[in-house]
This record gives C-alpha cells, structure tokens and sequence, in this order.
C-alpha cells in the first residue's frame, strides 16, 4: 500500500523546474535513440548510397569531384535516414511529455493525427524516390546536347535527392493540414470543395517550387497531390458530421 504522503506527493502539481527536468530528460532519450540510429545508418550508408544510385541513375557511374565528398555524401545519407527512422520515436516522446496535460478526449484525438502524420510524410519521401526523382532525374539528363555530356556528381544528387524528398514529405502533410483545419471549425468542407480550382492551382505552385518547374515533373507531383486533396474533402466531411454531432451532444 502506498504511504498517504507519496501519493499525495505523486498528486501534486509539476512546477515549472519539474517540467523543464522532464523536458531535459525527453531531449536526451531522443538524442540517444537518434544517434544509435544515425550510427545504424552510418554502418549501412554505403549500401544505402548504392542503393540511391541504383535507383535514380541504374547503370551509371556517379562522380565524387573531391577528396571528401564520398564520406560527406555517406554521412549525410546516415544523417537523414537516421533521423526519419527517429521520427516516431521523436513523436513518442512529445507524446509522453504533453500527454499528462491534455484532457481524454484529446489525448483519443493526438494519437490519430500523429500517426496519420509519420504515414503521409513517409508516403511522400517514399513517393519521391520511387516515382518523382527517377523520372526527374532521366528526364533532365535527356537535355543534354552532343557536346554536353549529362554527368552527375555525387553532392549534386544527393543534395537534389534530399531536397525533392523532403518536400515531397512535407507537401503530403496537406491532408492533414486540412482536416485539422475543418476539426477546429475554421472552414468547412463545403468552402473546400468549392475553392478546388484554387487548390489546382497552389498545388501547381507548390510543386513548380519543390520541382525545377518543367511541365512532367509537376505533374508527376502535383497529380497525386490532387487526388490528396479531394480525398481530404472526402475525409473532412465525416470529421465535420462528427464534430456536429459531439457539439449536439454537448448541448443536449
């Protein structure tokens, strides 16, 4: 049986300096898991390098123009892949730290959305190397001239992979941002579904940013980001019918 005095301690509120010690402590976790992770990558990068190339340029040899460009091309990829693998475990932990001050309704609402999150931003990265960046990348060779041979360097690929990928992740966080916004009551999906052609566009716009802006690779990106959209529609109306019928029920 636990003693009055511990329970009434482990009952009592968390100041200020407790937060901040627990914030410490999550930081720290993460940065541990992170970097047995990044380290895991780091022992697998070369197989992981060969792999991207494989994928986006099949039967050429890519060139390392200087001395260190082979290692920094191997310790980025570790970097990144390091840390999309730590991205649930980051969420887990942001999830253990605001989890005590939320309601249970919000927790039951978290949970769903974080998850729906790591999906979607996998999605898009796994979108991007499987689809987007071997077509960009055969595609733009195919500008080069008889005196220009279409050579690519190793930190220009890379950096032209990472770039695509990770805004390819974070454009297909739209559905989310959309049902979110519908949830909270700042639109409607009727105002949604009405406002498609301005979507088409900003679609295009953003995918004329994230790509070099030649028509194929905006539309190899911005078709699925469409078809996204109308989905998120489709969605948002049930997460609003829901929303009506907690308000009714609130107010019954």
């Amino acid at each position: 049986m636990i003693p009055l005095a511990t329970a009434a301690a482990s009952d009592s509120p968390m100041t200020f300096l407790d937060h901040l010690d627990e914030l410490r402590s999550s930081l720290v976790r993460t940065a541990v898991v992170a970097g047995i992770l990044v380290a895991t990558a780091w022992y697998f990068s070369d197989r992981l390098l060969e792999g991207l190339i494989t994928l986006l340029a099949p039967g050429q040899n890519i060139l390392a123009l200087g001395p260190a460009e082979a290692f920094s091309a191997r310790m980025t990829l570790a970097l990144w892949t390091g840390g999309l693998l730590a991205v649930p475990y980051l969420m887990f932990e942001a999830w253990r730290f605001v989890a005590p001050g939320l309601l249970k309704d919000e927790r039951q609402f978290a949970v769903p959305w974080m998850v729906a999150s790591a999906v979607l931003l996998y999605s898009g990265i796994a979108f991007a190397l499987e689809l987007l960046l071997p077509t960009m990348v055969g595609m733009l060779a195919g500008f080069a001239t008889p005196h220009v041979e279409a050579r690519l360097a190793l930190s220009s690929l890379l950096d032209f992979s990472v770039q695509l990928a990770a805004g390819c992740g974070l454009l297909f966080q739209l559905p989310l941002v959309l049902c979110l916004l519908v949830w909270f009551g700042i639109v409607s999906p009727r105002t949604l579904a009405r406002a498609w052609r301005h979507a088409v566009f900003f679609i295009a716009l953003g995918a004329a940013i994230i790509t070099p802006g030649d028509g194929p690779s905006m539309l190899v990106l911005s078709a699925p980001l469409i078809v996204l959209y109308f989905v998120s529609v489709g969605v948002a109306t049930i997460l609003w019918r829901i929303r009506g019928q907690r308000a009714r029920e609130e107010r019954g």
